[in-house]
């Protein structure tokens, strides 16, 4: 991104980035939805068509100047691209040409809004939280079983079947959370939960039922009923309190509606009602005769000897036809001519009178085709879907449920990858168990492409996960997805979860936990070594250097026992019992590490008055190289008090030496400078001068020349040369 671009934040009443009526989630919705009209049987992937658009925007500051019409823009060469970062659920909008500008006729001006980025955040809302945490605990079972092992097909269908009741409950509680608190966020969320429920109980019937026997037709005339919210329950309850149900103007068209869905046993319910009320005795045999004939309808539940249902059916049709010519039908009214094409049971007629695709694919199964099989769904949909699929109306969702219909698995799982994360990852995750989304039929974008070494489910699943990283809370539902996404997915965990903010010691604990047990080596040593920086700046020392150990990061090791050293040369003494105390527990290899351990003892031997102790220790770290040489000088300093010891000799011949030697190793080397850094400032605070340093230098000199001639003289007594005498 240029830094000459602009960066504007919208402001809160922008946030809600729902483009259109038809896309109401969140995450389905883009900010601009350029071609939602997409909807033909055969063209699904079609380019996109320059006159197509839609001019809802819900950004301010806009990228379309007041006063100026979405039309007259777009005439401009002019669009809306976007960008998602999944990360952070934020949407990038920016302005961008139609077509190359070559191509386009005039040259345009550019504004400030072309040059501006628009920057948006769709935060996960929280009544959704629940709802995720509940169906990932359903993802992890299902994805655990195979439905066609033995003995695990009944095991599998009773976790599939979890994901409806999850469904469901969540939708009960939106229901109940809409009547105390109607806001925006919960009339969304009811919408999504509820297009969730369509799309998955039908792809249930078309693609997952165990019972490949029950007609298609019942099914989807059972599914409609359940999910088409078009029929308004409250009409039924006005027509049957109405005392002149016949002449209500939506008496009729309602018993069509009911027809085309099959709701048989509701409308002889109100017919006979009507009957019962009818003083026309014209009428009234009218109405019997259709009962009769509602009533006589085959059902297609009922079990017939091979060819015996079709018979039935076939002359059934014939007494509906007979009915719809009798001279019965004029006493019925003008509103029944529309009931009577329903009746026809001609396929023209059905989709002539139906409203939407649903009624006229339902009506089709019930009146002319009730017997279909899953394999001959195709051309029936072939033949009612044009008239309706050249229509605006056809939305998102629409074309995904076609594409179930339509046994289509590869289209279906992209069709739900456009309208939401959840529903794509969930669904493609039970297809690819069921034995669906053949790899080598793949046709999809971002996911036929060289190297893919997963499953295509495991595309969608890391795709969801992605979209709920923006909320850390979630942050180990979001692992566990992709911890069964193959090779690619823990890939992009062992990235992601090094970003997960460590805000207390339980979630810190909880991450490097979970790295532990699930090998995630390369997180596990970045998250430590975040912890160590962190906790080094806190002055928790200890941790800090156990993080940094286990982080493999052993310069830092050193730079923490760099800095707990000088801080003891600046104050003078070791102050840091806790410190030191959690450090010697520490099991590690770390020679900086031994040497701090070694050094806090020597400390707390001299302080606790285990003189002979203490100078053992010191001759030790001077003798075996465990102290870097740049701290020699000031072990050799921590000698003098010992050295000049009026009580006893400390140190014997052999140990004055090797801190003569250690001291004469010092002065010749050719960084004498660098290792005398550490002698004590001049009393002025100053820096000390050479001279000041040579005199010091010479004091320790003097004290190891007379300490070794008291050590031949009185030589100390160590409690080993007792046991050794006895």
């Amino acid at each position: 991104m240029s830094t000459g671009i602009p960066l504007i934040q919208p402001s809160n009443t922008a946030l809600n980035l729902n483009a259109t009526a038809a896309k109401r989630s969140i995450f389905s919705a883009p900010t601009v939805d350029l071609n939602p009209t997409h909807g033909m049987v055969h063209d699904m992937d079609r380019d996109q068509n320059d006159e197509e658009y839609v001019a809802i925007l819900h950004l301010d500051p806009s990228p379309i100047k007041k006063g100026v019409s979405a039309d007259s823009w777009v005439k401009t060469n002019r669009t809306l691209r976007s960008t998602f970062r999944p990360t952070t659920n934020e949407i990038a909008v920016y302005v961008a040409g139609r077509k190359a500008a070559e191509e386009f006729p005039t040259k345009q001006k550019s504004s400030v809004e072309d040059n501006t980025i628009f920057l948006c955040q769709a935060a996960i809302p929280e009544s959704r939280i629940p709802f995720i945490k509940q169906t990932f605990k359903v993802f992890l079972d299902v994805a655990s079983k195979d439905p066609y092992k033995a003995g695990g097909t009944s095991d599998y269908k009773h976790h599939l079947e979890r994901y409806n009741k999850t469904i469901e409950e969540h939708l009960a509680h939106l229901y109940m959370e809409s009547k105390t608190n109607d806001t925006l966020e919960i009339e969304q969320e009811t919408i999504l939960m509820e297009s969730f429920s369509a799309v998955w109980q039908l792809a249930e019937a078309v693609f997952l039922t165990s019972d490949r026997k029950r007609p298609i037709a019942l099914m989807f005339n059972e599914w409609l009923a359940t999910h088409d919210a078009t029929q308004d329950p409250e009409l039924g309850k006005t027509l049957l309190a109405d005392s002149s149900k016949l002449t209500h103007p939506d008496f009729w068209s309602y018993i069509r509606r009911c027809l085309l869905r099959g709701m048989i046993e509701s409308v002889i319910f109100i017919l006979e009602q009507t009957l019962n009320e009818e003083e026309d005795e014209q009428v009234a045999r009218a109405l019997e005769e259709l009962v009769r004939v509602l009533s006589d309808i085959p059902s297609s539940e009922k079990s017939f000897p091979l060819g015996e249902f079709h018979t039935r059916h076939m002359k059934w049709k014939e007494e509906c036809k007979k009915f719809t010519h009798s001279k019965h039908v004029k006493h019925l009214g003008k509103g029944a001519k529309e009931v009577m094409k329903v009746l026809s049971c001609e396929v023209e007629e059905i989709i002539d009178v139906s409203d939407r695709w649903e009624e006229a694919v339902s009506g089709t199964f019930l009146f002319v085709h009730p017997d279909c099989e899953r394999e001959n769904i195709g051309q029936i949909l072939e033949t009612c879907l044009p008239p309706f699929l050249e229509s605006t109306d056809v939305t998102l969702l629409d074309r995904i449920k076609i594409a179930i219909l339509q046994m289509d698995d590869i289209k279906t799982v992209r069709l739900c990858g456009e309208f939401h994360p959840w529903l794509v990852a969930h669904l493609s995750t039970v297809l690819q168990q069921y034995g669906y989304l053949d790899m080598s039929a793949v046709d999809l974008q971002d996911i036929a492409t060289q190297g893919w070494d997963s499953k295509i489910h495991d595309f969608f699943v890391i795709g969801y996960a992605q979209s709920l990283m923006s909320n850390l809370s979630l942050w180990e539902i979001v692992a566990g997805y992709l911890l069964r996404c193959g090779h690619t997915g823990r890939s992009t965990l062992s990235e992601w979860i090094c970003h997960v903010p460590l805000n207390s010691s339980e979630n810190a604990h909880k991450v490097l936990k979970f790295c532990e047990e699930n090998d995630l080596k390369d997180s596990l040593r970045s998250i430590n070594r975040v912890m160590a920086v962190e906790e080094e700046k806190r002055g928790d020392y200890a941790q800090a250097i156990q993080h940094f150990i286990v982080s493999k990061d052993l310069d830092r090791v050193a730079k923490v026992v760099d800095n707990l050293v000088l801080g003891y040369l600046e104050r003078g003494q070791f102050d840091l019992d806790d410190t030191l105390a959690s450090i010697e527990s520490l099991d590690t290899s770390s020679s900086h590490v031994q040497f701090l351990r070694s050094y806090a003892g020597f400390h707390r031997d001299y302080k606790n008055g285990k003189l002979a102790k203490a100078g053992e220790v010191l001759v030790k770290l001077l003798a075996n190289g465990t102290a870097p040489k740049k701290y020699w000088i000031v072990l050799l300093l921590d000698a003098l008090p010992l050295l000049e010891n009026k009580q006893q000799v400390i140190f014997d011949s052999s140990d004055t030496f090797v801190l003569m030697q250690s001291l004469e190793e010092l002065v010749g080397s050719q960084y004498k400078s660098e290792y005398l850094q550490l002698l004590p400032q001049s009393s002025s605070g100053s820096t000390s001068t050479v001279e000041e340093k040579e005199s010091q230098l010479d004091v320790l000199r003097l004290s190891l020349t007379r300490n070794l001639a008291r050590s031949f003289v009185h030589p100390p007594h160590r409690p080993d040369e007792d046991v050794l005498m006895a």
